[in-house]
């Protein structure tokens, strides 16, 4: 039986909620998004629901820890290939273990789920610094990004809290994903936001001074293009002003 949910996080958890209440033997677990039927497998299609989502969800903080929910989420939205099981193992065993899972770093199975939990933090961190605001004509501060992993759920709450009384959007153009916050509420959402308005004239002329200021400060006996990729890879300077 492969168990066929429609991508999201709700959607996930509440396919775990089926598997024990099911009781079927389940073999894998696969995204709509990315699933292609064949005539060999037996698959089931589960519909996202809130409420056992939440069961789950508190089932896990009840039986592991936060730490392990926190894990569980940051493996799942590193998009990799084959999460799915990887966490549905990793919840079995911590319902048997507790909070002590974590610390079984010989395991396998806690090793498929910390491994991508990890990547995804490095690249949250990484993108709290390295996430470069625009304003636009209608005084909106604009940042795109295109990470490695599925983070925008994770950074936009430092955002909110750190420009609290600007309005902002930040866009995972990779994702057609994005956060919109108006100083009061925020929305993650999916959207093409392909059309946007032009650079502010004023965040021009900013641009145009940070590009100055950059290019003047760097001392040119000491330029070494190879350790600047290992601090900051290449795939993340487009998004740069200094780096245009």
């Amino acid at each position: 039986m492969i168990y066929i949910y429609d991508g999201t996080w709700d959607g996930f958890l509440t396919t775990v909620h089926h598997f024990y209440y099911d009781r079927l033997e389940v073999s894998n677990i696969e995204s709509a998004l990315s699933y292609q039927p064949n005539l060999i497998d037996e698959y089931r299609t589960i519909p996202p629901d809130k409420t056992k989502a939440q069961t789950v969800e508190q089932a896990i903080l009840n039986k592991i820890s936060y730490e392990s929910l926190e894990n569980i989420q940051k493996c799942f939205f590193s998009e990799l290939q084959g999460r799915e099981m990887w966490i549905l193992n990793y919840i079995k065993l911590g319902f048997k273990l507790g909070g002590k899972i974590d610390c079984m770093l010989g395991d396998q199975t806690v090793l498929n789920v910390l491994i991508p939990a990890r990547k995804v933090g490095l690249e949250c961190h990484r993108m709290l610094g390295l996430l470069r605001f625009e304003l636009l004509e209608n005084n909106i501060y604009y940042a795109r990004l295109q990470p490695d992993h599925n983070i925008i759920t994770f950074i936009s709450p430092h955002f909110k809290e750190r420009f609290a009384d600007q309005n902002w959007i930040i866009h995972d153009t990779r994702r057609n994903l994005a956060s919109l916050y108006n100083t009061r509420k925020m929305l993650i959402s999916y959207m093409d936001l392909a059309n946007i308005p032009e650079l502010h004239t004023n965040e021009i002329r900013f641009q145009d001074l940070w590009k100055n200021y950059y290019k003047h400060i760097a001392i040119k006996s000491r330029y070494n293009p190879k350790l600047q990729k290992n601090f900051l890879p290449k795939r993340y300077w487009k998004n740069l002003t200094e780096k245009q």
